[in-house]
């Protein structure tokens, strides 16, 4: 496939899958802790390691990972990135020690960027009319892998054990990357720019670029209000509710309705304005979280509250990386690797804040930290930006 052409059914179907392989493996381990755990004599806690270390690889691969996509020919990058993370999860599968499971992982977060590389590649390489389209799917494909990772690693880990897991997903990831040679076609590159350089200039290309600036902290406010939320509900739930890990790993399965975020997106933005559809949603996540405050702990109003908050969440950041991505095809790579460790840091800061409002509020914060963050992400929407309106587009 060459730029600006069709993509194919085929091609796109290998897109998803590759994409939704990628983001899985910085969760898998998430709800195979307990199982990792006894099989090397540790308890739960001590394997603390996994997730940081995890974590800190995928922010590392966004940083100094992404920009790679606009130096090196993606038909050998992408490819390479997904056969080396299946080996790495293969390696992870038969690893003799948890130290050395921790270092695997680290390495395995640093490789997870296959689908990130994918929309950046998408952006260049096909015509605008077929590309919302096409990053719409993979970010359905994004949400996905990360929902079901949790789901199927956690239930498949109890009948084939959690070497079992990672075994199955090294080599079906190792075969999408070799499927995926022949799918990925010719784009422009940056010339001869050195990496070096490249990652000197992504500064410059910041403060260069006002729309990415926004759009990115618009994401990553509404990203900070889904990550506080899920970092900390368990600790909620069990400490109010009584309720045990599984019955709190049912939640998880609220944010199915998060797969629809892509076309929700789309379906709003041709009735109004994207400025218009953010705050929309925005207000939408606010006027749940005021009626949870009212309610309080109900199932139902805590089960309406997770899908509304990660519904809204997910289609802010299909409009805005879509947008993004949008601002220079060339510089796709570049420009998602900015947007992404600025979401990437909402996260982190996320997780921090909204412990502390629940921690000092109860569920009072727990509903109204999302409202809060909402609140500054149409601050930053907002702020010197005289196209915030409600108008049809």
């Amino acid at each position: 496939m060459t730029s600006q052409n069709a993509l194919s059914r085929w091609a796109l179907t290998l897109y998803c899958l590759a994409t939704g392989f990628s983001v899985a493996a910085v969760v898998y381990h998430q709800s195979m802790t307990q199982l990792i755990a006894v099989s090397f004599g540790l308890s739960a806690d001590s394997l603390w390691g996994l997730s940081v270390a995890t974590q800190f690889g995928y922010g590392a691969g966004l940083i100094l990972g992404l920009p790679l996509g606009d130096m090196i020919a993606p038909r050998r990058l992408i490819p390479a990135t997904m056969l080396a993370l299946g080996a790495v999860l293969l390696l992870v599968g038969i690893a003799p020690s948890p130290w050395l499971m921790v270092l695997l992982c680290g390495l395995a977060g640093l490789l997870s960027i296959a689908g990130q590389l994918l929309l950046a590649y998408s952006a260049k390489a096909l015509a605008a009319e077929q590309r919302g389209r096409v990053v719409g799917s993979l970010l359905t494909s994004l949400f996905a892998g990360l929902l079901l990772a949790r789901v199927l690693a956690g239930w498949g880990g109890e009948h084939i054990g959690w070497r079992g897991i990672y075994l199955t997903v090294g080599a079906l990831t190792f075969v999408i990357g070799l499927a995926l040679r022949g799918c990925i076609g010719e784009v422009p590159l940056a010339g001869q720019l050195r990496y070096g350089r490249m990652l000197s200039q992504q500064g410059a290309l910041w403060l260069k670029l006002p729309e990415l600036r926004r759009l990115a902290l618009v994401a990553a406010c509404f990203f900070a209000a889904s990550n506080g939320i899920w970092a900390n509900l368990s600790s909620l739930t069990h400490a109010t509710l009584n309720w045990n890990a599984g019955q709190t790993g049912l939640l998880a399965f609220t944010s199915i309705a998060a797969l629809r975020a892509p076309w929700l997106a789309q379906w709003l933005q041709r009735r109004l304005d994207w400025h218009g559809v953010i705050a929309l949603l925005g207000v939408g996540i606010a006027a749940t979280s005021l009626a949870g405050v009212w309610l309080g702990s109900q199932v139902l109003m805590i089960v309406i509250f997770l899908m509304v908050t990660d519904l809204g969440v997910r289609s802010v950041q299909t409009i805005a990386q879509g947008r993004v991505l949008g601002i220079d095809p060339a510089a796709a790579s570049r420009l998602n690797s900015l947007f992404m460790t600025v979401f990437f840091f909402g996260a982190a800061l996320g997780s921090w804040l909204g412990g502390v409002a629940i921690h000092r509020l109860g569920w009072a914060g727990m509903y109204l930290f999302p409202a809060g963050c909402a609140a500054a992400g149409l601050l930053f929407l907002s702020w010197r930006n005289p196209a915030l309106r409600f108008a049809r587009a």
